[in-house]
């Protein structure tokens, strides 16, 4: 049975530039990372660590000068986890499109879940899912009442990381 879960805080950190700009950009350790166009990315890591992203990925495009952009939206975006066995039935009863297959590897896509906008890194028994902060609410009510079918349960966060990447990062195509 799945359980579900926020994690707080997670850092949300995008990138905007030119296609080659974006594609030599190292991932920071400890983080997820999903293109969502060819002059977007998005990097997203662990609670608290949202300025070092910054600083960091500044830095690494500090040459494009004005050709790129870095913007903490840490309070933005909510961070959802479903994780376990049935993740992928309770998230099909709120979207109506099918997740991409993973053999494996973690995937991103974008899509529509509980009727909003969302961005989701989707790995074996995990699916992590943001949203706009102003429909978190709404978003943890319909993956609750989606999760009650297949006795989900929402516990808090786990302390230790809860984005799920340890310290190496996942990369996610």
């Amino acid at each position: 049975m799945p359980d579900l879960f926020e994690v707080k805080g997670a850092a949300k950190v995008r990138c905007f530039g030119q296609k080659s700009a974006l594609d030599g950009l190292t991932q920071p350790a400890g983080t997820l990372i999903g293109r969502i166009t060819d002059d977007e990315v998005i990097f997203v890591g662990q609670p608290g660590t949202a300025a070092a992203l910054v600083e960091d990925l500044q830095g690494q495009l500090s040459g494009e000068g004005n050709a790129a952009l870095v913007i903490d939206h840490t309070d933005g975006w909510s961070f959802f986890s479903l994780v376990g066995e049935g993740c992928e039935e309770v998230f099909a009863r709120e979207a109506n499109w099918k997740l991409p297959v993973s053999d494996g590897a973690p995937v991103f896509t974008v899509g529509r879940v509980c009727h909003v906008a969302g961005k989701l890194f989707v790995r074996p028994n995990r699916i992590d899912i943001m949203t706009g902060a102003e429909v978190h609410l709404h978003v943890r009510e319909a993956l609750n009442h989606a999760g009650h079918k297949v006795n989900m349960h929402e516990i808090e966060a786990p302390a230790v990381d809860p984005i799920g990447v340890g310290t190496e990062g996942v990369t996610v195509s």
